[in-house]
């Protein structure tokens, strides 16, 4: 197998109801994601397809920004202002 081959075993797109199931919200939010840019999808025909790998950067940034939230981590803000 080529270094350049697609793992075929994971999916790389989800449907907008695979994804409103994966990440817990309604159609409106899920196309406030989608419409703001935090998740990134395409038509294929008559269907919307959510990138799999946009869903679980979006995850990686609610959880980083709850951690800053709740002070378990310091914000990139702070991090630059120390010398």
């Amino acid at each position: 197998m080529s270094t350049n081959s697609i793992a075929l075993e994971a999916p790389l797109v989800a449907s907008p109801n695979q994804t409103m199931r994966a990440i817990q919200v309604s159609r409106k939010k899920l196309y406030e994601l989608i419409n703001t840019g935090e998740l990134e999808s395409y038509t294929e025909g008559k269907s919307r397809r959510i990138t799999v790998k946009s869903i679980n950067e979006y995850v990686e940034r609610r959880l980083a920004a709850e951690a800053v939230r709740r002070g378990r981590v310091k914000s990139d803000q702070d991090q630059q202002s120390r010398p």
